[in-house]
């Protein structure tokens, strides 16, 4: 996650690409969740980090922090500049302010499996209180660069299966699996179809089966540029930030539409 890559023209290193990333969609369900009345309380939050410095909140405490709490604690804005080009090809500048709400951390080995050990535990939890019961249930974003250095492929599977058996009375957690790509020509590949996906990559393919496959309700979301129908599976290889951000904001759509 210390490797470099850009957007826009910005340089950052990819834990600094997934912080902003994080940040925005915080403040975008913020915004969703705010009415001519007040901040509805219609989301929990959780940001898990894990690295060579072992397995951590981000968030200021442990667990899920609901959006109104979240509202209580919000940092001041931080302006962000981002170079793009005009109709006519010409430079130009955006400027976004959000929240800084998690800052950037990467080091070291990918102790993945025991970051999905931990969200596995919390999600369990957020499904089995009484007052979930009936939402929609919870949207696990596993965002990493590399390859995990403390579990086996079966090890792995398994518990993204335990993650994805927890549920609500809406359906089962979704568990979407990301591998952000460097600054290559390696061919981004996103949502993959159920049926027809093959891949010479050991990594790529435990990703795949780790992964949940995308609910009729948000496959809408996703085929604006799709020549196939799904079903999908939520997992995306050498994603660019662009696809990263577009995958997140499923988590908002899904709100949308119930």
């Amino acid at each position: 996650m210390q490797e470099i890559t850009t957007i826009n023209n910005l340089v950052m290193s990819k834990a600094e690409a997934i912080a902003f990333a994080c940040n925005y969609l915080i403040d975008e369900l913020m915004a969703l969740a705010t009415r001519y009345d007040g901040l509805r309380d219609y989301y929990d939050i959780a940001i898990i980090g894990y690295s060579g410095d072992g397995i951590e909140s981000l968030l200021p405490a442990e667990g899920f922090h609901s959006i109104a709490h979240l509202a209580t604690i919000a940092p001041e804005m931080r302006d962000y500049t981002f170079i793009c080009k005009d109709a006519i090809e010409e430079d130009c500048s955006t400027t976004y302010s959000i929240r800084p709400w998690i800052d950037a951390k990467a080091t070291g080995a990918t102790p993945m499996f025991e970051a999905l050990t931990v969200v596995a535990d919390l999600v369990e939890r957020w499904c089995n209180e009484p007052a979930n019961r009936q939402s929609f249930p919870p949207m696990v974003f596993n965002i990493s660069d590399g390859e995990p250095t403390d579990a086996t492929i079966d090890e792995m599977i398994s518990i993204a299966e335990r993650i994805k058996s927890s549920s609500t009375k809406d359906g089962n957690t979704l568990l979407f699996n990301i591998h952000l790509g460097a600054n290559t020509v390696q061919r981004p590949v996103t949502f993959p179809r159920e049926y027809n996906y093959t891949s010479e990559c050991p990594h790529q393919n435990m990703l795949f089966r780790m992964s949940s496959i995308l609910p009729k309700s948000l496959e809408s979301a996703i085929e604006g540029q799709r020549a196939e129908q799904g079903p999908y599976r939520c997992v995306a290889f050498n994603a660019s930030f662009g696809e990263l951000m577009s995958i997140l904001n499923i988590g908002s759509e899904s709100v949308k539409r119930n």
